[in-house]
């Protein structure tokens, strides 16, 4: 099932009075759609920041930060593979999520039927630069998402090669 998300489809950015949204600000939906096209889910991240939360049975071995992540099943069951989530700062470094990490706010895992959602906190071990974004990798180079604000996505672009080059189309990406 995992090889089957590799597939994004991103909606396209919406116009405001201003000029046309990022779509990888925080709070915008992002869809992951399997090679078939049965199964579609939409993923919202919000709210990167440092975390006052206990890591029960964890040992940090830095500063822990939090994101709440909503999950909907478009169409299809879709199961939030929480794994593939991780921080990343602008200098580069990523921080991979901390699934294993109990709590009574955290995103579930569960199974979520056509039309269910699931909100929830997930959590970062940050051992290095403060993360300015988030991103879900499927196995491939680039990230299938990520969600950051503008600033922040605008000095990753400066700062990486590689993995996040090929995004030079998108309004807040471009460099």
């Amino acid at each position: 099932m995992l090889a089957a998300l590799v597939v994004l489809m991103v909606g396209a950015p919406t116009s405001a009075a201003a000029g046309a949204q990022c779509p990888h600000r925080f709070g915008t939906a992002q869809r992951l759609v399997d090679a078939n096209g049965a199964v579609v889910q939409e993923w919202t991240v919000t709210g990167l920041h440092p975390s006052a939360d206990p890591a029960t049975g964890y040992p940090l071995a830095g500063q822990l930060w939090e994101a709440t992540v909503t999950v909907h099943a478009v169409s299809g069951a879709v199961t939030p593979i929480i794994p593939n989530l991780h921080a990343m700062s602008v200098a580069g470094e990523h921080y991979p999520v901390l699934w294993q990490v109990a709590s009574p706010t955290g995103l579930s895992g569960a199974t979520l039927a056509e039309g269910q959602s699931a909100t929830g906190k997930v959590y970062f071990d940050v051992t290095g630069s403060a993360p300015a974004g988030v991103g879900y990798s499927a196995g491939a180079p680039m990230p299938a998402m990520m969600w950051c604000d503008d600033a922040a996505m605008m000095q990753m672009m400066k700062s990486m090669a590689g993995p996040m080059r090929g995004m030079d189309d998108c309004p807040c990406c471009a460099n």
